[in-house]
């Protein structure tokens, strides 16, 4: 009598999710994201930081929907840093410390968590201390080379 209700439960759940499968998906697979494939050629034209790289990021990680020719892809702008990268504010909070001296970049006295990313930070060529601009002579922990 047991054994029935287990087979019954079973059979049950696996006629369940066979018809989830059916209705959410057709009964094909997920389609797969595009791929580029990462050439020694295409590193060197657009090299990407060593801690994305780390990350094993591909291209369209971060330029996703814009197709698999890295030619026609544009720029992510903040709500593609921000997709991993969280919130301005949270990245304001993680440099907290330095907020007592007002050289927390990510929380400028001048315009607070609101500068765009890549004012400062680019994937495909150096990154740009903005602050530097101004500050050159100022504290020195400003000349750290920006990520």
């Amino acid at each position: 009598m047991r054994s029935r209700k287990t087979l019954f439960t079973v059979g049950f759940f696996v006629i369940l999710s066979a018809v989830s499968f059916l209705i959410a998906g057709e009964g094909s697979p997920p389609a797969a994201s595009p791929h580029v494939t990462m050439t020694p050629e295409l590193k060197e034209k657009y090299p990407i930081k060593a801690h994305h790289a780390k990350l094993s990021l591909r291209c369209t990680d971060c330029h996703e929907k814009q197709g698999d020719n890295p030619e026609d892809f544009k720029a992510i702008g903040d709500e593609g840093c921000l997709s991993c990268h969280k919130t301005k504010q949270y990245l304001a909070d993680r440099l907290k410390f330095m907020d007592a001296l007002h050289v927390n970049p990510h929380n400028s006295i001048h315009d607070g968590p609101k500068l765009y990313c890549d004012e400062c930070h680019n994937e495909h060529k150096p990154s740009d201390n903005m602050c530097l601009s101004c500050h050159s002579n100022d504290v020195k922990i400003w000349m750290r080379k920006t990520p």
